[in-house]
């Protein structure tokens, strides 16, 4: 018996001591740059924001602007393919969320703020906002607050108001263990769960072979968000109801779904786009939570398509004129 507790002992920490160095390596991780349409590496510039917090954000191309929010545990990085694909003809500009609300007032609304905080450094008078996931909530924010700022909303994969009834003991039990697969398990193993995972509809992993390019983005990005900022950050949206406020956004809208997304629902979607005055739905077939990495190519065919229309039919801005081409 005492043999055994110390073998078992013995395994516990060895696995603790396989997590602990996994951990090390994922935070000692260099992600891969960021690339314009030329493919030139991008550099971060840092914003302060109210409070003091400076953010990274990543900025290319010229032309209107276009700001990139991302999700509830993301970056910057989650938008790479936009940042390549976007940028010929418009201002792409990506900034990370805030981290700390020291010296703020812990609401929701401050996400807005900053995005108007980081416009203002980078002395862009309005922008298109276009948000994923949680960052649709603060593109709708923004416009509701700064309506003189946008020239356009588009949404992805995003929601109004929280409601997780549809995830069910199963999937929610599964989701931390996706992520935890994704993470911290050995490389070949890694990938095999995570196409399990996109067979399944877990978290971001759809079923589509555009799933090893969510894979590949999950295993080169490092975990620079822990889980509690994105609990905290959903803490301050869960009372939060922006139906009322879609209904009173007057501005060109894009709503782009993802048919096998199991997580912000192709229906929310819908309804997102049913609410909005003068939007435009569109869904990616076989496109999960990430259907902007998954089907890189359609989502940004799609919004450059959109937005081409909307110039043609003039119900843009004279800010939002695409650049020519170089």
């Amino acid at each position: 018996m005492r043999l055994r507790g110390l073998l078992w002992l013995g395994a516990g920490a060895a696995a603790g001591g396989y997590l602990v160095d996994r951990w090390r390596r994922n935070m000692g991780t260099e992600p891969r740059p960021l690339r314009d349409h030329r493919g030139r590496a991008l550099e971060q510039v840092f914003v302060e924001l109210a409070g003091g917090e400076c953010v990274p954000v990543i900025a290319a191309g010229t032309g209107p602007a276009i700001v990139l929010l991302p999700g509830l545990n993301g970056d910057s990085e989650v938008f790479r393919y936009q940042i390549s694909g976007l940028s010929a003809s418009y201002r792409v500009i990506a900034p990370n969320l805030r981290l700390d609300f020291s010296g703020v007032e812990r609401r929701f609304d401050q996400f807005a703020h900053d995005v108007a905080t980081v416009l203002d450094a980078l002395d862009e008078r309005a922008a298109c906002a276009l948000g994923l996931s949680f960052g649709g909530p603060i593109a709708v924010r923004f416009a509701t607050l700064y309506p003189e700022r946008l020239w356009a909303l588009i949404l992805t994969n995003t929601l109004a108001h929280v409601d997780l009834s549809h995830v069910g003991l199963n999937r929610t039990l599964l989701i931390p263990v996706a992520r935890w697969t994704s993470r911290f398990l050995p490389v070949s193993l890694m990938r095999r769960l995570a196409d399990v995972w996109g067979r399944w509809g877990i978290w971001v992993y759809d079923p589509s072979p555009g799933n090893q390019r969510v894979i590949d983005y999950e295993l080169t990005t490092p975990v620079r968000v822990p889980m509690s900022v994105g609990g905290a950050r959903m803490d301050m949206f869960k009372d939060c109801d922006l139906r009322p406020d879609l209904r009173a956004l007057q501005d060109p809208a894009l709503v782009i779904g993802g048919s096998s997304d199991t997580y912000t629902l192709p229906e929310w979607q819908r309804e997102i786009a049913g609410l909005l005055p003068n939007s435009t739905y569109v869904e990616i077939p076989a496109g999960g939570h990430l259907s902007l990495i998954s089907h890189a190519e359609t989502f940004n065919q799609v919004v450059l398509d959109w937005l081409a229309e909307q110039h043609e039919a003039g119900t843009l801005a004279a800010q939002s004129q695409p650049a020519e081409t170089a």
